[in-house]
C-alpha cells in the first residue's frame, strides 16, 4: 500500500503508448486509476502519453497530454526530460512528496533512463515502474525503485512484482550487491510485510 506521505499527493504518469499499447476497450485513465486507487493513492493524477501519431490521428482521453515522437530514442529522451523537470521543479525549501510512474521500455544502449529513475528514487520520491512481461535484467538494467509491475499485472490492477522476485532480478543484473552494500538486511527488505505482497522495495 502507498506510504502515508504519498497517499494524497500528486501522481505524474509517463506512458509510451508504442511500447505499451492500450488494450482494446480499455483506457489509460481507467487502467491507471484502478491500479492506484487499489493501492491507496488518492492524489490528483497527471498523465503524459508519448507515441508516433499526432493527437488528431490517435485521440486519447480528455485530460491526457500527448507528445508525438516517432523514434524510440526520441520518445525515451523526451520522457527523461519531462520526468527530470517534474522532479527538479519540486525543490527545497518547499519540496513536497511526489509519485512518478513510468510505463515505458528502456533500451540497453541508453544508460540515462536507469540512472535517472534510480537517482530520483534515492532522493525519496515515490518511483513506480512497469516492466515488459518478458524482461531480461542482463540486457536492460533494472533500476532500484519503490514498486515495479509487469505489464499484464498493471492492466489487471494486480500486484507489483513480489519482493523476492524483484531482488532476484537485481541479482541477475548484478545490481543488488552494488545497491545494498551499505545497508543491513532489514533495511533492504523492509520487513514490515513478511509475505512479500504490497511491500515497498525502497529502504
Amino acid at each position: 500500500m502507498a506510504r502515508e506521505e504519498f497517499a494524497n499527493v500528486q501522481i505524474h504518469v509517463f506512458w509510451d503508448v508504442n511500447d505499451f499499447p492500450v488494450p482494446e476497450n480499455r483506457s489509460i485513465l481507467e487502467i491507471i486509476d484502478s491500479l492506484l486507487r487499489r493501492y491507496g493513492y488518492k492524489g490528483e493524477v497527471s498523465i503524459t502519453a508519448y507515441g508516433e501519431k499526432d493527437p488528431e490521428d490517435n485521440p486519447l482521453e480528455n485530460g491526457i497530454t500527448f507528445v508525438a515522437k516517432r523514434d524510440k530514442f526520441n520518445r525515451l529522451d523526451r520522457i527523461l526530460v519531462d520526468f527530470a523537470l517534474v522532479a527538479a521543479d519540486n525543490h527545497e525549501p518547499h519540496r513536497i512528496p511526489l509519485t512518478l510512474m513510468v510505463v515505458a521500455k528502456n533500451i540497453k544502449e541508453e544508460n540515462e533512463f536507469h540512472g535517472l529513475l534510480q537517482s530520483v528514487n534515492a532522493a525519496n520520491y515515490n518511483v513506480l515502474l512497469v516492466l515488459p512481461d518478458v524482461y531480461d535484467p542482463k540486457e536492460v538494467a533494472l533500476p532500484y525503485v519503490n514498486f515495479a509491475w509487469r505489464w499484464t499485472s498493471l492492466v489487471d490492477a494486480g500486484d507489483p512484482i513480489p519482493k523476492p522476485d524483484f531482488f532476484s532480478l537485481l541479482d541477475e543484473g548484478g545490481r543488488r550487491e552494488i545497491l545494498c552494500a551499505n545497508l543491513s538486511e532489514d533495511e533492504v527488505y523492509n520487513e514490515d510485510d513478511s509475505d512479500g505482497e504490497g511491500f515497498e522495495y525502497h529502504h
